[in-house]
């Protein structure tokens, strides 16, 4: 059995962009998706197979890093303490601990992260950089499918 899934190509790419010197210095929304059950036109319901792929471009600059963060939450529309960190599991001593996820970048680059959507109904990405933006920027294009 297969599933043929129509992507509008408006809505399957979202970018965030920031010129020469201008990465914020405080956490940051760079890109946010609400209400990702009832866009029946790019994205599959909640709880299917809906996949995220994170393309960055770092430039440096005078920055020390980057750090991009990933939430999501239950709600479609959700209010700022809605947001649940994106977490992996870790093992030590028999004891489980869920981690934040973040990508920390501290030279300049291109990198791709893949991650579920799962049974988020709106997902977020954020940045912050540390130390001085001079002639550092941020290119970020975030790719949605469900297979």
């Amino acid at each position: 059995m297969s599933q043929v899934v129509r992507f509008d190509s408006a809505i399957d790419l979202a970018t965030y962009t920031t010129g020469a010197g201008t990465v914020p210095t405080s956490e940051t929304d760079a890109i946010v998706i609400k209400d990702i059950d009832v866009d029946s036109g790019s994205i599959a319901s909640i709880g299917g197979n809906t996949q995220g792929t994170l393309f960055i471009d770092f430039t440096k600059g005078s920055l020390t890093n980057v750090v991009i963060k990933f939430y999501g939450s239950y709600k479609g529309d959700p209010g700022s303490s809605d947001w649940f960190p994106e977490t992996e599991e870790s093992s030590s001593s028999g004891t489980l601990t869920l981690n934040n996820i973040n990508i920390t970048m501290t030279a300049s680059g291109t990198k791709m992260w893949h991650f579920p959507i799962g049974a988020c109904r709106a997902y977020k990405i954020t940045v912050q950089g540390t130390g001085t933006a001079t002639g550092s920027s941020l290119k970020l294009y975030l790719g949605l499918r469900s297979n």
